[in-house]
């Protein structure tokens, strides 16, 4: 069975991806402009945001759509810890770089 469309899948997503980047759930509403209790039911998995509000959380967090709708990789989550560890300073762009050069690295040794 696919994972698109899976609430729970988005809801821990969006809740890994507001840890990761130590953004609340006030702020994240607040800067997408949509209201703290819809911010709420979708991280609670009582709702599944529409198209246009997972393409403003992607954009907000420099990340793919997919990113948010589809469960994580295994070798993702460790890449991310890696890419986590680099200095505040650093771009978000470069951070998925370097996830990204991980996760091929990866691959070449299978």
């Amino acid at each position: 069975m696919s994972d698109l469309g899976n609430k729970e899948i988005m809801a821990k997503n969006i809740q890994r991806y507001m840890d990761s980047r130590g953004v609340s759930r006030k702020k994240l509403a607040a800067d997408l402009n949509i209201s703290y209790t819809t911010l709420t039911d979708w991280i609670k998995g009582n709702t599944y945001p529409r198209i246009d509000k997972i393409e403003m959380m992607a954009n907000y967090f420099h990340i793919s759509k997919a990113d948010l709708v589809e469960k994580p990789h295994k070798e993702n989550k460790a890449a991310e810890v890696i890419a986590a560890h680099i200095d505040d300073d650093t771009p978000e762009a470069e951070r998925q770089q370097i996830i990204n050069f991980i996760e091929n690295l990866k691959k070449a040794r299978k």
